[in-house]
């Protein structure tokens, strides 16, 4: 069985930022435990996580969103400075 997940983020103009941030990390060869897109939609970005268990799709997902967490932290904090 497939499982499958997506994830909408809207940030507004930082979107591109975080977008390359994320394709960095999907297009880098990863353990197969499943597969991550992510697209670009105007200023928000869709991420979708496919895996053939559940674990292998909370992994996946936990990783892709924290990293979008920290990418956006990163930029907001050096957009107030």
């Amino acid at each position: 069985m497939t499982m499958r997940a997506s994830y909408k983020i809207c940030i507004g103009p930082d979107s591109t930022h975080l977008y390359n941030a994320l394709m960095a990390e999907a297009e880098a060869k990863a353990p197969d435990k499943g597969r991550v897109t992510v697209d670009l939609e105007g200023e928000c970005i869709i991420v979708r996580v496919t895996s053939r268990s559940l674990s292998g799709l909370r992994a996946l997902s936990n990783s892709f969103l924290l990293l979008a967490y920290s990418a956006y932290s990163s930029l907001k904090q050096a957009s107030e400075q």
